[in-house]
């Protein structure tokens, strides 16, 4: 590999012996900008190319060469989920999955999102006024399992239980109903009437209830020969990873910054105010597009704290980058931490939190591949709308209910690598009411 610069690393990976995950992932950044990208790195007899440069990130995550994820994502045991599957069980996946995540089956899901959300701001009202700081994550991260658990919810006896009561607590409405069901016609003439433009179309019965992703499986068992038992299980598993861990650690760097940065914590809430019209009770679906500092807050924070800091690919054929040509068979790990902190990209202060980094006129003309938080190519994460809209329906329950604050400061954070980026000074915040 020519035009590459070099890091041996012999035997057991010494450099890493010893180490705290603090240390370890302080390492990992020592050697990459120790060494110009790409970087040959070897463990043992293994050679692992390094790349952070954006050009080369979007050669490899656009490469049909490098669709195979790396050996270590054998780790998470989900051989068959979209997350770690093999390119050509992956491609089949992708291809049904995707209309699973369309928009109007996330709208669908936006009143569970205020439900669980509700549940998340009366769980932490054990804190209020309390001088002693406690760990907001361990809150938000019990409300996303709740919130992904939802697409679950459906395989379990409780539901069919569930089920059994309503039908015998609704038996005496449903006979009214039916007794009634001429003028109920007419009252639901007369709505449409009132409510409906010429040519407005009115949203299906298909889509007024959430589609829960366990139903879409098993949906797409019986209409394909694609999922069988394991691979069902593997995606179930991988949406439980994907869609909880992702959002629960994201959401609380969210809370987190917004405690260190009150001016922008309050910038924030008065857009929030401003979208929703004074009132909080329940988010729409409408609302969340309207939200654009929020978005630009939430942003920022995964550009500073990105949940995969490093991605790995596995080339299947020699691939060509901006200065080599990474053999077949070598592992290329991506940057995305150093990349989303470049001053080349972000300017002097790129280790700075500032959501002005994210206004269209800066955006626009930055290169596309310097902020990856949920990868990108065809192999890009395919939950990033869903985490995107359940974290700013949680943000605007937990704003609308309390002002935090915190001790820590960006100084004083410290970093950790345990396959996600955690702040090892974790999330330590105070609430009062608003």
């Amino acid at each position: 590999m020519e035009g590459s610069s070099h890091c041996d690393l012999y035997g057991p990976a010494h450099l890493f012996l010893g180490k705290s995950t603090e240390e370890q992932f302080r390492c990992i950044l020592d050697i990459s900008k120790s060494y110009q990208s790409p970087c040959r790195i070897w463990l043992g007899p293994k050679l692992f190319v390094f790349i952070d440069n954006a050009d080369d990130l979007q050669t490899v995550l656009n490469s049909s060469s490098c669709l195979e994820k790396a050996d270590v994502y054998r780790f998470f045991q989900c051989e068959t989920g979209l997350f770690s599957a093999p390119a050509n069980i992956w491609r089949v996946h992708r291809k049904h999955l995707s209309p699973c995540f369309n928009a109007k089956i996330l709208a669908s899901f936006v009143s569970i999102f205020n439900a669980k959300s509700v549940v998340l701001v009366d769980q932490l009202a054990a804190h209020v006024d309390d001088k002693k700081l406690f760990n907001v994550y361990e809150y938000i991260a019990k409300c996303t399992l709740d919130m992904v658990c939802e697409w679950i919810y459906r395989l379990t006896s409780y539901y069919k239980v569930q089920q059994q009561c309503y039908a015998t607590a609704y038996k005496m409405s449903r006979r009214v109903l039916a007794l009634k069901s001429d003028e109920l016609a007419a009252i639901r003439n007369r709505a449409t009437l009132q409510s409906s433009k010429p040519d407005e179309k009115l949203p299906t019965d298909e889509y007024c209830k959430p589609q829960i992703y366990i139903d879409q499986l098993f949906r797409l068992a019986k209409e394909t020969d694609v999922f069988d038992e394991q691979a069902i299980r593997d995606e179930i598993d991988t949406i439980i990873l994907g869609g909880n861990e992702t959002s629960a650690l994201t959401l609380s760097h969210v809370v987190l910054m917004l405690a260190i940065h009150q001016d922008v914590q309050q910038r924030v809430y008065e857009e929030m105010v401003a979208t929703l019209d004074g009132s909080i009770g329940e988010v729409e679906n409408e609302h969340l597009s309207r939200l654009t500092y929020m978005e630009m807050v939430l942003k920022e924070t995964m550009r500073l704290f990105p949940v995969g800091p490093i991605i790995a690919r596995q080339c299947t054929e020699d691939t060509k980058i901006s200065k080599t040509t990474v053999p077949s068979g070598v592992t290329v790990v991506l940057g995305i931490f150093n990349v989303q902190r470049s001053e080349m990209h972000w300017g002097p202060a790129a280790n700075s939190f500032d959501p002005d980094n994210f206004l269209p006129e800066r955006h626009a003309h930055r290169h596309p591949y310097c902020f990856l938080p949920f990868s990108a190519g065809p192999r890009n994460c395919i939950g990033y709308k869903y985490g995107l809209m359940s974290m700013k329906v949680m943000l605007c329950h937990l704003l609308a209910a309390y002002r935090f604050s915190t001790d820590l400061t960006m100084d004083q954070l410290t970093l950790k690598l345990d396959i996600t980026l955690k702040i090892a000074n974790k999330h330590m915040v105070r609430i009062v009411r608003r």
